[in-house]
């Protein structure tokens, strides 16, 4: 609905920097055909994944490792996990993984012995892996 909204917005933008007023814009066939060739190529650049994107980027916590913590970065489509099994002052270690909706992620474990591409899903306030580990979102 928001984004609609801003697509709108954008075509009438568009359409006044191209020197059209809307009287001269009869009916929407001719308002979208003439505003949309140089605008469509930019919006195909937004969407609702880059939303959720920034959403999964924060700090984490992990049920299976109480005193150590997660950071989850995102560039891209590629994550980046710093973090400690035991403490912030402990031995950390960093993970790479990719996402291409800012949802279902894969991770790579093997750096700590584990599996190469282990899958995950960013639920909103934490993420879930296969087992059923969740990790929290906490910051």
């Amino acid at each position: 609905e928001n984004f609609m909204l801003r697509v709108f917005v954008f075509l009438l933008v568009a359409a006044a920097a191209r020197g059209y007023s809307l009287s001269s814009l009869s009916n929407r066939r001719s308002f979208v055909a003439s505003t949309c060739s140089a605008p469509i190529l930019v919006l195909s650049n937004i969407s609702p994944a880059h939303a959720a994107d920034s959403r999964i980027e924060g700090r984490y916590s992990d049920p299976n490792h109480p005193k150590g913590y997660r950071q989850v970065t995102l560039t891209a489509n590629t994550l980046t996990i710093d973090g400690s099994d035991t403490s912030k002052d402990a031995q950390s270690w960093s993970l790479k993984g990719s996402t291409s909706d800012g949802v279902d992620l894969v991770i790579d474990f093997s750096p700590k012995g584990g599996p190469k591409d282990l899958k995950g899903k960013f639920v909103g306030d934490g993420i879930v892996f296969p087992d059923g580990n969740k990790w929290p979102k906490i910051a």
